[in-house]
């Protein structure tokens, strides 16, 4: 049997960052104004059976508000390879995650818009 490798990378529109737990970006405000949310958990998606057994593997785009007690708003996937395979486990993965709560000019704020990206390798 493969042994699973779960990655997590995060992902802004076209941007990859690096590291677990960096902070994440969206928008507040009506202007749109970009801020960073840190992410304080985020636990690992189940990895779908049916995948393991036909050695599949792929990544899952979200996207997702932050409220203002940090945790995800609506997630929803925004793209996905192969299409629908990795879609159910990473939703109720980031439903889980937690941020610290969001503050903008001293004010607790909801942040619109965070995307991340959810990547499913096997080894």
């Amino acid at each position: 049997m493969k042994k699973i490798n779960l990655l997590l990378t995060f992902a802004l529109v076209a941007a990859i960052s690096g590291p677990a737990f960096a902070g994440d970006k969206g928008y507040v405000g009506d202007d749109g104004t970009e801020i960073e949310v840190t992410r304080v958990s985020s636990p690992a998606p189940e990895y779908p059976r049916r995948a393991i057994r036909l050695g599949l593997e792929g990544a899952v785009m979200l996207e997702f508000d932050v409220d203002t007690d940090g945790s995800v708003l609506d997630p929803y996937v925004v793209e996905s390879t192969p299409a629908g395979v990795f879609d159910r486990a990473a939703i109720k993965s980031v439903r889980k995650f937690l941020y610290e709560p969001p503050m903008y000019n001293g004010t607790s704020v909801k942040v619109n818009n965070v995307q991340i990206k959810l990547t499913f390798k096997l080894d």
